[in-house]
């Protein structure tokens, strides 16, 4: 079954003629519009499944450079619409999504000259170029930006730093605000800002902007920190008796001074489908969906609470992978060595570098391993959040058991830091049909199918995020807030919300930018 495409209605065709008339590519082209009113949101990811769409904009347009952007923002303002920006639509919490139609302002084909300065370890890049693209062109000159996000094939800078990107080796070169040192935006009267290109007395302007997910204002370009690129890696796997040995051993080996590149431990379930029994797994805990196994994982979901008892019932061993990197093989074997030593002072097992290698390898599968699970009538989502090393084992307890009865849940730790780390939990729940059963049915069937896949998944997000608040995690690491979490905002920021409320009215006095998100 495929639903209508969301046709072109009178105030698109409107604004569509203006935004020509400007010289501005845009369309209402019904494809063009069901394309642009979704993200990878997995509540989104349903309406694909049931052939709907529930928020198309009423036009999308393609500037080509800042001055684009603006007549675009000044058109909204002229209008009284609204503009949603967005990137390449990778973003997993709803925050490109438009709400209340307007215009898809859609950033890919920003032009702007790449400029890599080696000398200042500096590149100014737009905000529509994809991240792999980036990091290929500055491997070319022998640099690196070092971030390295699973989304890297798909996400663009620009969907970086409204989210405020995280990457595998964040716990080396920081997170995507740490590198960015300038930005270049359009706010929301249509005017083009530039923020100091280094250091600034009084409050910085980038940092207000970045994570502010387009409702302050539009960010066209960025100066970036970039790194030579290093020649050697030193690659370990650890394997830990429990998860507490190691959440024990990555909070020494942070706090004695070392910086791995990378570090991500496992709990059990990851630990068993990371490691060479991993197809001995029973089917329903694979990341795979297709006929008969698509209707074994549909049940198995159907009494999650005995998938995650079994899950309980695993050895509780807990794999460590890590590595550092650089370009002395001496200063590698030190770091690499001192590192081992502390690990094993909690009980860890050297494996060599094979679990390491095999992680690196694989990193960037998940992500798109995700569409056979919703083929086969099941969500996937990953609530990623942070919290202090003293808080890590009351939040797996409060998450796994507020989710018991609705998911599959599996967690790993990574973005290590001096005062904690982040958590991701995976979480699997039942949605309702196959792809399958749902291409079979009629438009009624599928919005049945789709309300009942949407209460569900509600019901687990809403359980897993206020148990994790209630345990003291952040709201978000490195997703972002969208759609998905901004009903905690105002439990994550108090009274500072009045501030943010006045910024937004600072920025964007008309409101054209992404209403409905942040709760601003």
């Amino acid at each position: 079954m495929t639903g209508p495409l969301p046709a072109a209605t009178a105030r698109g065709k409107s604004l569509l003629s203006a935004l020509e008339q400007s010289g501005i590519a845009a369309s209402c082209d019904p494809a063009d519009l069901w394309a642009a009113s979704r993200d990878c949101w997995p509540r989104a990811l349903l309406w694909t499944k049931a052939g709907l769409s529930p928020h198309p904009p009423e036009v999308v347009a393609w500037p080509r450079d800042p001055e684009q952007v603006a007549a675009v923002i000044r058109l909204a303002v002229e209008r009284q619409t609204c503009v949603v920006p967005m990137g390449s639509g990778s973003g997993v919490c709803g925050g490109s999504i438009p709400v209340r139609g307007g215009i898809a302002l859609d950033l890919k084909k920003l032009a702007a000259p790449l400029r890599i300065d080696l000398p200042s370890r500096t590149v100014e890049v737009a905000a529509g170029m994809i991240g792999a693209r980036l990091e290929e062109l500055l491997q070319e000159k022998g640099a690196t930006l070092g971030h390295f996000p699973s989304s890297i094939r798909s996400a663009t800078v620009g969907g970086w730093l409204a989210t405020r990107s995280a990457a595998q080796l964040s716990t080396r070169y920081g997170k995507i605000e740490d590198l960015v040192i300038a930005l270049e935006a359009v706010d929301g009267t249509g005017q083009v800002l530039r923020t100091l290109d280094g250091p600034s007395a009084g409050p910085d302007l980038t940092q207000l902007l970045v994570g502010s997910e387009g409702t302050l204002a539009v960010i066209t370009s960025a100066r970036l920190r970039i790194w030579p690129r290093p020649s050697r890696q030193w690659l370990r796997g650890v394997r830990f008796p429990s998860l507490q040995h190691g959440f024990r051993a990555l909070r020494a080996v942070m706090r004695s001074g070392l910086r791995p590149s990378f570090a991500r431990l496992n709990d059990p379930l990851d630990t068993l489908l990371a490691g060479k029994s991993a197809p001995a797994v029973p089917q329903p805990l694979k990341w795979v969906a297709f006929g008969a196994q698509a209707e074994a994982l549909r049940l198995a979901l159907r009494a999650p609470s005995i998938l995650n008892r079994l899950v309980d019932a695993l050895p509780r061993s807990s794999l460590l992978v890590f590595g550092f990197e650089g370009d002395l093989e001496d200063d590698l074997a030190e770091e690499g060595d001192a590192a081992l030593a502390l690990c094993e002072a909690e009980e860890g097992e050297n494996l060599g570098s094979a679990p390491a290698e095999r992680f690196l390898e694989t990193r960037y599968q998940p992500q798109f391993q995700q569409a056979k699970l919703f083929a086969a009538g099941a969500f996937a989502d990953t609530l990623e959040v942070a919290t202090t090393w003293d808080r890590l084992d009351a939040l797996l307890l409060a998450v796994r058991h507020a989710v018991a009865g609705l998911a599959l849940v599996r967690a790993h730790f990574s973005h290590v830091y001096l005062e904690g780390c982040a958590v991701e939990f995976s979480l699997v729940g039942l949605a309702g049909q196959s792809f399958e059963d749902a291409a079979s049915g009629s438009r009624d069937d599928a919005e049945l199918d789709l309300e009942e896949g949407e209460a569900r998944y509600d019901a687990c997000w809403k359980a897993a995020l206020s148990a994790a608040a209630d345990a003291g995690a952040t709201l978000s690491h490195h997703h972002g807030v969208g759609l998905a979490r901004q009903i905690l905002m105002p439990r994550e920021h108090g009274e500072g919300m009045r501030q943010l409320r006045a910024l937004k009215q600072a920025f964007d006095p008309h409101g054209v930018l992404n209403p409905g998100k942040l709760l601003l």
